[in-house]
């Protein structure tokens, strides 16, 4: 049995010069990759590559906060429109807030607020497709848990989340699901994490090309197999037992 990456980035330019060869390292160590989007750019080149590679590479599409004040109100809800009529998605994402980019965007409360009118646009389009949420959170993982909740999301990865114990009981609560990735060697909420919360609550992720167990190096969807290692080692159990457990949570998400 392999493992699942529920969330990476294979369309990224990092991966123009080898991406054949990157997906052939993934298909010997992972039963499968959900690639995540951003903008329309990326979108598109998803559905591209999972045509390309069926029954490997899944597609997630959506807007990122850290697109949106790049984008005007109506690109995002024709996008929006776009991505309703796709048939083969297995979630949206990645999707969320991220006030970091807004702060950088240089009009922070304007970029915070059109992040939250957007975030919202992509909870009820995964409503009414009936799909899960691949979400993202940075200096707002409050604010997405509270509109995650308010908007009745069924399904949810919390994808890079970061929050006190507190907030995250909540959300585990909820039944969302925490991601864990390959920069689990960074430790922080991670282990706190892992310690608290029974394996059902995890799945695992590399959010290639970034966030990889060596900083400042590329990182690749093979990578995972260290992630099932790490986790096997903190709950001491077998690393089958880990990949069973989030591969059966993958399943009841996505339907994988």
């Amino acid at each position: 049995m392999k493992p699942f990456d529920v969330h990476c980035h294979l369309y990224d330019e990092r991966f123009d010069e080898d991406r054949g060869k990157v997906v052939e390292r993934a298909k010997k160590v992972l039963a499968g990759i959900i690639d995540v989007g951003e903008e329309p750019e990326s979108n598109r080149k998803i559905l591209a590559l999972c045509k390309k590679y069926p029954d490997f590479i899944f597609p997630g599409l959506a807007i990122h906060p850290q697109k949106v004040h790049l984008l005007t109100d109506e690109e995002i809800d024709d996008e929006i429109a776009f991505i309703r009529k796709q048939k083969n998605l297995v979630c949206i994402g990645e999707c969320g807030l991220d006030y970091m980019w807004a702060k950088k965007s240089g009009k922070y409360e304007e970029t915070k607020k059109r992040q939250q009118e957007t975030f919202k646009k992509m909870i009820n389009l995964a409503n009414n497709m009936n799909l899960p949420l691949n979400t993202h959170s940075r200096w707002a993982t409050s604010v997405v848990v509270k509109m995650l909740k308010e908007n009745k999301a069924k399904k949810v990865i919390l994808h890079g989340y970061s929050a006190p114990m507190k907030e995250a009981r909540e959300a585990v609560k909820l039944g969302y699901k925490i991601a864990v990735g390959t920069n689990i060697w960074d430790w922080g909420e991670t282990l706190e994490y892992l310690n608290e919360f029974p394996l059902k609550t995890f799945v695992l992720h590399s959010d290639a090309p970034v966030t990889g167990p060596v900083k400042g190096e590329r990182n690749e969807p093979s990578n995972i197999p260290l992630v099932v290692k790490e986790i096997a080692k903190i709950k001491n159990i077998s690393e089958s037992e880990v990949i069973e457990i989030t591969n059966k949570n993958v399943k009841e998400l996505f339907g994988i």
